[in-house]
């Protein structure tokens, strides 16, 4: 029997991953030609405690496999107490468990859980026969098959320990160990009440404190707040999930990361000198009421655009700066200044105006005066392409996929000097005039969806390519699983 036990030790501990180990205290009663078979159990005559082992094996959400190792000591007598028996089992059984916390009946992570088990096994039996207080050996050291069959409640404390109580029906499939062959087999009902230990806890992948099994965002950042399910808290409810959100108590606008914007002037309130009227981003949000480059509080004539006099100051070169402060007199008409009458480099960044394919976004001294995207901003977008999903031969986004294409808008509101360049891409299952049509309508369902959100038509760009451009081979379901996708890539307008 101990060697019987080492095996199953040694078997599960290449399934420790997802396993568990129970100890249980046993009680049993007997059921059989001494009481007539009338199968009447919970009449604890006889107090005869036993103890058993068990391991488990997570296979489903609705199925485990226990392998139970016990000794029960099983006690009965007839009426007149004139004849009884006195056996001990050694028995091992390989159960299959059926749980009602499979997600379908109750949830997974509920604390009371209820089961089902059956299964079959071997029982060595000693067993001694009582006549009138003469004590005669039945068996000496029988080994047979036994099934069994039972129910019980899980009372799962946390991840790790739960009390176990169940009630199994054991039958050996030998009918003589209680001295009586009449042709049915004996019984005997084991009572058990044993503590279970998880081996390890969860996997938990993206770290996050919810279990992979029960993560509905199983690719979350570890840094994020999440709920219950796994997905990212958005605590005030304007789309942007806390761990993106600048303003995570205020609801704002998807392009301002979650702030608030009171003016709609794209400048987030913090951020914005004028709060109250709406203005340009270059002067922290406050008005340029003419157009002419220069904010109202510092434009002596401030609803007249290009005006070559400004309180009797002369203007000679006509840009709208008067020449007491042009510290560029002389330059040419048409080109836009900045407050000092120097050709215009609105963002700062060293380019000027007229050469800067992207005057109001600062270009961090590239040749072209446009931003270079960064490289947190890149994962940022590929974290974002995992996270689209569609119905399964549609063309319906999933729900699951609007916090991404939330995360894409917040990134096009930053970068406003690209546009979104969209491949639709399906796996080579089904022919290639339908697959370049599902693809087609996926991206364009993905770009129906920005578009919703504020993003202009004409800053996305969206193919549907079909098969064509596989990234992995389709002779496998996770190369065809690679292969159904959208790519993402901004581009300069």
């Amino acid at each position: 029997m101990i060697g019987c036990v080492m095996i199953l030790i040694t078997s599960h501990n290449a399934r420790a991953q997802s396993g568990a180990i129970g100890f249980h205290i046993t009680m049993s009663e007997y059921d059989g030609d001494l009481n007539g078979n009338e199968h009447h159990f919970y009449d604890f005559k006889y107090r005869q405690v036993g103890a058993a082992l068990s391991l488990q094996q997570y296979l489903n959400p609705s199925f485990n496999l226990v392998e139970k190792a016990s000794f029960s000591q099983v006690r009965g007598q007839n009426d007149l107490a004139t004849a009884g028996v006195d056996a001990d089992f050694y028995t091992v059984n390989l159960k299959l468990k059926y749980k009602f916390n499979n997600g379908y009946l109750l949830k997974e992570e509920a604390a009371i859980a209820p089961f089902l088990v059956a299964g079959i096994g071997g029982t060595y039996i000693d067993s001694k026969q009582y006549k009138e207080l003469t004590a005669l050996p039945i068996t000496d050291g029988e080994i047979k098959g036994n099934l069994a069959a039972g129910a019980g409640i899980l009372f799962q404390f946390n991840d790790r320990v739960g009390l176990e109580l169940a009630n199994t029906i054991n039958a050996p499939l030998y009918d003589g160990w209680d001295g009586i062959k009449k042709g049915g087999n004996d019984l005997y009902l084991q009572h058990s009440a044993g503590l279970i230990f998880n081996f390890r806890k969860p996997a938990d992948a993206d770290k996050d404190g919810v279990a992979d099994r029960k993560d509905k965002c199983a690719d979350t950042p570890g840094t994020a707040t999440v709920d219950s399910k796994g997905c990212p808290v958005d605590g005030d409810a304007d789309g942007v999930a806390d761990y993106l959100d600048k303003c995570p108590m205020l609801a704002g606008s998807v392009s301002l990361s979650g702030c608030p914007d009171k003016d709609k002037d794209g400048v987030a309130d913090a951020d914005d000198t004028c709060p109250d009227v709406p203005g340009a981003m270059r002067f922290a949000g406050c008005p340029d009421t003419d157009g002419d480059g220069i904010e109202d509080s510092k434009d002596k004539c401030p609803n007249l655009a290009g005006l070559d006099i400004f309180e009797g100051c002369a203007d000679t070169d006509g840009d709208g700066v008067q020449d007491s402060q042009d510290k560029c007199a002389d330059t040419e008409k048409g080109t836009k200044v900045d407050e000092t009458g120097c050709p215009a480099d609105t963002d700062g960044d060293g380019v000027t105006d007229a050469l800067d394919k992207c005057p109001t976004s600062k270009g961090e001294g590239s040749a072209n005066g446009c931003p270079e995207v960064k490289d947190e901003v890149k994962k940022r977008l590929n974290f974002a392409t995992r996270g689209i999903a569609f119905e399964t031969g549609k063309a319906v986004l999933k729900p699951s996929s609007f916090p991404m294409l939330n995360e894409v808008v917040s990134i096009l509101g930053e970068y406003t000097d690209y546009k979104l360049k969209m491949g639709g891409h399906t796996d080579a299952n089904g022919t290639n005039a339908a697959n370049l049509a599902l693809s087609q309508a996926r991206v364009d369902a993905v770009k129906a969806y920005l578009v919703g959100k504020g993003i202009s038509d004409d800053r996305i760009e969206a193919i549907g390519y079909g098969e064509e451009q596989p990234i992995a081979s389709n002779r496998t379901a996770t190369g065809r699983a690679q292969n159904r996708r959208v790519a993402l890539e901004l581009i300069l307008k």
